[in-house]
């Protein structure tokens, strides 16, 4: 409201069969609620001024910000935000009039229990005059202004009216034509379906009605009952590492040495009997005989015992040589040699023919 202007607002009675009474709210300073209050219940004339500064002392249980509000609400017709909304909840305005005075009070309804939460006190006045006229013309002008007002908000009302029907009906046609196309997409998923059943049932009658050579049937039947599923086995190893054929080459060679040290000492003990004698040097000669023909009886074990090693191992085994070989204690003339490499199958057959 600009400075210097007015407008009527009316309170009613606290108690009922009173009349009502209206008031001229006029501003007088910068600030809004900086007003001249001019009341009549139509015998006399009330009159009080408002200044902001001041309005917090007529507050009883509100906060300076609400009292505030609610009055610029029912004093200026100042709507409030929507924060401010619940303020308004259960709160009315009512004057009560004394022999000098009028108290217009605005209360709260808690639960049945009515609240004040201010009071503003207009002074009974003998100089004051009414102006019927200007009340009423102020009255006719708010009112005008108030009609404006509510045809401006219809005509929006009806344009958002309008927007909203033209939305729901463009979102009526989109879920008809999602309707339609989801019917189209299952009529031609059936359509094919169809036809892949009916191919089927062709292939079957087909196959059914085909003449099958027995021959054919009986070799097809019994290649699957002899067709086993085949499992898949482990990685095979790697070509270059030598781990299983040194494993084997060690066996051997340890069994051909335990063969050849068993056979060597039975001889040990049959010379270091009772009726042994210790050899001179025309025996020389008869004691190697002897050791080769332990020798040669030896060989053929250790050739039994390489072939089963052999048979086992999954790659061939390198050829490696013997230990050397050790001393009897009747060969004292003689120097160590080596024991000679195990011959070819065919050169042990040889020798076993010799002896």
């Amino acid at each position: 409201m600009a400075g210097g202007d007015t407008h009527i607002i009316s309170i009613p009675a606290a108690t009922q069969g009173q009349p009502g009474f209206v008031i001229e709210v006029k501003q007088t300073g910068e600030d809004p609620l900086d007003v001249r209050l001019v009341g009549s219940e139509g015998e006399y004339c009330y009159v009080t001024k408002l200044k902001k500064r001041n309005i917090g002392a007529l507050k009883h249980k509100a906060s300076t910000d609400e009292w505030e509000a609610i009055v610029s609400h029912f004093l200026l017709q100042k709507p409030l935000g929507k924060k401010q909304e619940d303020l308004l909840q259960n709160v009315r305005i009512e004057y009560t009039l004394t022999k000098d005075q009028v108290h217009v009070t605005l209360r709260r309804d808690v639960q049945g229990i009515k609240v004040t939460l201010g009071e503003i006190v207009l002074a009974r006045t003998e100089e004051e005059e009414i102006d019927p006229i200007a009340w009423a013309y102020a009255s006719s002008k708010a009112h005008n202004e108030a009609l404006k007002e509510i045809e401006r908000l219809k005509s929006m009302l009806e344009d958002k009216s309008a927007a909203m029907e033209k939305l729901n009906a463009q979102l009526d046609d989109f879920i008809k034509t999602k309707q339609e196309t989801e019917t189209a997409m299952l009529q031609q998923f059936m359509v094919l379906l169809n036809e892949k059943k009916r191919k089927i049932r062709d292939q079957a009658r087909l196959l059914a009605g085909a003449k099958v050579d027995k021959a054919t049937a009986a070799a097809v039947k019994s290649a699957r009952e002899t067709t086993k599923p085949r499992r898949a086995g482990q990685s095979r190893a790697s070509k270059r590492k030598a781990t299983a054929p040194e494993e084997d080459v060690s066996v051997e060679s340890d069994s051909a040495q335990m063969e050849i040290d068993e056979s060597k000492a039975e001889e040990q003990d049959d010379a270091s009997g009772p009726e042994a004698e210790t050899p001179d040097r025309s025996t020389d000669d008869e004691t190697e005989d002897e050791e080769d023909t332990a020798v040669a009886a030896a060989k053929p074990e250790v050739k039994t015992v390489r072939s089963e090693s052999a048979s086992t191992s999954a790659t061939p085994s390198s050829k490696t040589e013997p230990p050397p070989r050790r001393e009897l204690p009747f060969l004292r003339n003689k120097a160590t040699r080596k024991q000679p490499s195990p011959p070819a199958p065919d050169d042990d057959e040889t020798e076993d023919d010799e002896l």
